[in-house]
């Protein structure tokens, strides 16, 4: 996961360490209400809308800029409590990502990179707002685009890094997701030759023997972040491991199983496909909510709000609101994940109002930055709130 890797731990100027304290529970307990739920919601957009930019733009300066403001614009769009795609703000942060594509199609600024979630995550902010078959030409540029980034050959066949000039071996699990996801979403058909290869890559990446045959895989069923690499705190060496060597199998990690399973079912793979059923089967197992399941001692936070913000995608796309865990018992993950969310809120003024955000006290992948974590909590508000 280098996503993000990049963003600082300055978090902008704000020092507040917000980090978790919740523990898993394994007993369905009841739902939130929609209401508070829907209060956390408006706060969470109050702070969220009170950071952007003259320009339309969700983070000042030169950090993650379209990435950072299209998560802002979809998880603002997206329904329950939507702004609507014509509401004065929203109109000049879309005229921002518009105006932001690039030539060969990919939405990004040519200072920092990063095209391929600049692309995948403006699509989804287009699609939140409705605004896909409005824009069928910036739409089409934008896919061929992320249609070029995937790797036509070699063993990452099918995957997709994070842009034009990344090697043969870049391609990883989260930028495959998030390009896949957002390539389905804005109209391509999962029966696409590109969407079918981007599968073949994912089994490469899951610790399924059935489906990958790589001396590493310990049939856990969960995702780890490339073939050669966990980041759950080691890697894979290509040399033949030794018994002994701690390389020789590599760790599933809860935040990539996540991404690997809401890929699948986004790419109309069901439930009784063995390659779902054993990823649900790893997130059954260890289904948690005060660290980012298999990450090493010293790193339990790391990725942890973009764990949950991909459960939560999850579980919408499962349409689940219980889920069978540890020794039979059942557990309502709407209840647990607000609980976790609410827990971690930093309620803080925002004029007469009051707004909510969130930091996560593991900066890496970016999640020490409140204008980051706060869209990730802001989407898997929205996707709790759905399920009520």
């Amino acid at each position: 996961m280098r996503h993000l890797s990049f963003l600082t731990s300055t978090c902008l100027g704000i020092s507040l360490l917000c980090g978790p304290s919740v523990v898993a529970e394994t007993a369905a307990g009841a739902p939130p209400a929609k209401a508070e739920v829907e209060a956390l919601i408006d706060q969470a957009q109050t702070w969220l809308l009170s950071k952007q930019q003259a320009d339309g733009a969700f983070v000042p300066g030169n950090h993650f800029v379209i990435g950072i403001t299209g998560l802002a614009a979809e998880a603002l769009s997206r329904q329950p409590k939507g702004i609507p795609a014509d509401d004065a703000r929203m109109a000049k942060t879309f005229a921002l990502l518009k105006s932001s594509q690039q030539p060969d199609g990919g939405i990004y600024n040519k200072d920092e990179g990063l095209g391929t979630y600049g692309t995948s995550i403006t699509l989804m902010a287009f699609v939140a707002a409705g605004k896909i078959d409005q824009e069928k030409e910036f739409v089409k540029k934008a896919q061929g685009y992320l249609f070029g980034l995937q790797a036509k050959q070699g063993k990452n066949k099918g995957g997709i890094g994070y842009d034009q000039d990344d090697g043969p071996d870049a391609q990883d699990v989260p930028n495959t997701s998030f390009g896949a996801q957002a390539l389905k979403a804005s109209g391509v058909p999962s029966s696409d030759e590109h969407l079918q290869e981007a599968i073949k890559f994912l089994e490469k990446c899951q610790n399924l023997s059935s489906v990958n045959k790589a001396p590493w895989v310990n049939n856990d069923g969960g995702c780890v972040y490339n073939p050669n690499e966990s980041k759950a705190g080691g890697s894979f060496q290509e040399d033949p491991a030794k018994p002994a060597d701690p390389n020789a199998k590599l760790t599933s990690t809860g935040s990539m199983t996540y991404s690997l399973l809401s890929t699948y079912l986004a790419l109309d793979l069901k439930t009784d496909d063995p390659r779902v059923a054993a990823a649900l089967g790893y997130v059954k197992k260890n289904y948690r909510f005060d660290a980012n399941p298999g990450m090493a001692a010293g790193n339990e936070h790391q990725g942890l709000f973009y764990y949950y913000a991909f459960m939560s995608k999850t579980m919408e796309l499962l349409k689940a609101k219980d889920l069978d865990v540890a020794e039979g018992k059942k557990a309502d993950w709407r209840a647990d994940l607000f609980k976790a969310i609410k827990d971690q809120a930093k309620v803080v003024p925002v004029g007469d109002a009051k707004g909510a955000m969130w930091m996560n006290d593991a900066n890496r992948w970016g999640e020490g930055m409140p204008h980051l974590a706060t869209c990730y909590m802001l989407k898997a508000l929205k996707a709790i709130d759905a399920s009520l």
